[in-house]
């Protein structure tokens, strides 16, 4: 069983640093394609990247990325983690 839900204000300030982190991803993708990437043919892949980088974000916020990792944790490997 999966351990109950615990909110975390240490979590919500770095999910909210990682959504800004995205944010600034998603303002400046051009940029970073043209100096990192393959130009235009790449935009759509670094603007997808950013917004996975937000969702990530979010999910850190409410602290569900331990709920997700603890599930496929016990998925991997069976069984529960914290007896």
């Amino acid at each position: 069983m999966l351990s109950m839900y615990q909110f975390s204000f240490l979590w919500f300030f770095v999910g909210l640093a990682v959504i800004g982190l995205g944010v600034a991803f998603m303002r400046f993708y051009k940029e970073v394609a043209d100096n990192m990437g393959s130009g235009a043919a790449s935009y759509d892949r670094y603007k997808i990247a950013a917004l996975c980088v937000s969702g990530v974000g979010i999910l850190m916020m409410f602290n569900l990325h331990n709920l997700i990792i603890a599930f496929i944790a016990n998925l991997i490997f069976g069984g529960t983690l914290n007896n």
